[in-house]
């Protein structure tokens, strides 16, 4: 077999991906987080008969990938490396249908370039891609799918891609309403450039009601509660310069995410940014008259849709564009029309990411991105000693009490206390109820143990908030551990 130069630098663009989420894997801030406990506990649900439309306490984000996951946590329960196979695996099929919509609009070699840099950069997209966070990589595969569905109805109109089309978007609409501005330009974009395609406007509309299903019943069922969440914060002004200026240099990679601070200074990541904003318009210019314009005006309309949503204000990551990241690269990419342009990229680019990777690992901006709080990597000690004393009833913070469930496969229950209000109930402390909670039964069951303990990282808020006196009066005792306090009952 001739092995071509692109055919080398797809294979070297696999393996240095992989080696970049092996080594991500087994730092600090490859640790398994609570939103991916959380996670896995609701696909262990799944398998006992109690699946979600919604991820827990919240009334958005669907639940497609816990299905997914369910069998793999169930066969390996409280495995890490479980929970997060159907998130790369959704990276995988990503990568494929890039390079799908890159050969109807960049074009070969430009498109198969794509692929490959999609999976090794930038360092965020490595971060999330192995993150069992929810919804993002059934939110990046339907953006694509829309991509390519469109893209083929502009070549030729067909039910069947009509059909499915739409049963993509209100299955993706139902994941992530991040998926909305997408389907909005690319559909715009379809009627301008092939009027004919309004006739299968009615098919389209009535598949994506029936993919759109799931959300649509929960919210029947529960009053529109999608609705009923509180406006997030900023002006839509100071979210469109947060992400024109924060999240949006991450997703290429020149800023560093959690830290914020730009790769090699202002002056040179700041520079390249400005001169990549350039190059955006010239692509635009100059590729007007081709497919190239869906990237273009996706890439152009999403940011400044989204910012119209006021909970957009977080820019200290890019995970508002996160779903738009491939259109990003398939931009990029329009230049690569050699394999020695490719080559070049896949070096520059692979360099960028381990940079920024090795940075994000060791800032403590990302050590604390939890509230705050910092996210240790293990919790072998302090499950070890809840054991020793005969613990398993607590109440601990949130991003510490669904790890200990998820890890312990619920042997341990660990019941949210977020805000703590504690008071006395006979010869226990507990926490009084609160609205602020992922999974309310959990603290149900902790409240009605008879010796529920009280779990605290050492120097924490949470520490500060204890009621030391009330706990002391009703009998408990205090043991330690690193990075941790337990107040305990003793039997």
């Amino acid at each position: 077999m001739r092995w071509s130069p692109m055919r080398v630098i797809v294979v070297a663009g696999i393996a240095v991906g992989a080696l970049e989420r092996i080594v991500l894997w087994r730092s600090h801030a490859g640790a398994l987080d609570g939103d991916e406990a959380v996670w896995g506990l609701m696909a262990r649900h799944v398998l006992h008969g109690h699946p979600t439309t919604f991820m827990w306490g919240q009334a958005y984000g669907g639940t497609l990938e816990t299905i997914m996951s369910a069998p793999l946590v169930g066969f390996f329960p409280g495995s890490t490396v479980a929970l997060r196979t159907v998130p790369i695996a959704l990276t995988v099929v990503a990568a494929v249908l890039v390079w799908r919509v890159g050969l109807r609009t960049v074009g070969e070699p430009a498109a198969t370039a794509a692929a490959v840099l999609f999976w090794l950069w930038p360092s965020y997209s490595i971060w999330k891609s192995m993150r069992a966070h929810g919804f993002y990589g059934t939110g990046i595969v339907a953006c694509l799918l829309v991509l390519l569905l469109v893209l083929r109805l502009e070549q030729r109109a067909s039910r069947r891609d009509a059909a499915l089309l739409g049963f993509v978007v209100g299955v993706g609409l139902w994941q992530s309403a991040q998926l909305l501005p997408i389907a909005l330009v690319a559909a715009v974009w379809l009627i301008v450039r092939r009027p004919a395609s309004l006739r299968l406007a009615p098919l389209a509309l009535t598949c994506a009601l029936v993919g759109f299903l799931p959300w649509t019943i929960s919210n029947v069922r529960n009053d529109w509660w999608t609705f009923a969440f509180p406006p997030g914060e900023g002006t839509y002004a100071s979210r469109l310069r947060g992400i024109l200026n924060g999240a949006l240099p991450m997703s290429f990679g020149l800023r560093v995410p959690f830290d914020a601070s730009w790769v090699g200074g202002i002056a040179i990541g700041g520079t390249a940014m400005i001169a990549l904003y350039v190059a955006l318009v010239v692509i635009a210019v100059r590729t007007r008259h081709t497919t190239i314009t869906l990237l273009v005006a996706v890439a152009a309309v999403f940011p400044l849709i989204a910012a119209s949503s006021t909970f957009t204000w977080i820019v200290d990551e890019p995970r508002y564009l996160y779903i738009v990241s491939p259109v990003f690269v398939l931009l990029v990419s329009v230049v690569l029309t050699s394999w020695s342009r490719a080559a070049i990229a896949v070096a520059l680019l692979s360099a960028l990411t381990v940079f920024g990777l090795v940075r994000m690992n060791d800032s403590p901006y990302f050590a604390q991105r939890a509230d705050g709080m910092y996210v240790p990597e293990h919790l072998g000690p302090l499950i070890a000693e809840l054991d020793r004393l005969h613990v398993d009833r607590i109440y601990a913070e949130y991003w510490d009490a669904y790890r200990i469930d998820f890890v312990t496969d619920e042997r341990i229950v660990a019941g949210e206390s977020p805000q703590e209000v504690y008071a006395r109930r006979g010869d226990k402390v507990v926490v009084l109820d609160n609205d602020h909670v992922r999974y309310r039964p959990y603290v149900a069951v902790v409240s009605r143990s008879p010796r529920p303990a009280h779990v605290v990282q050492a120097g924490s808020a949470d520490e500060a908030n204890l009621d030391l006196s009330l706990l002391r009066a009703a009998g408990y005792r205090r043991a330690t551990v690193p990075g941790y306090v337990i107040w305990y009952l003793p039997r």
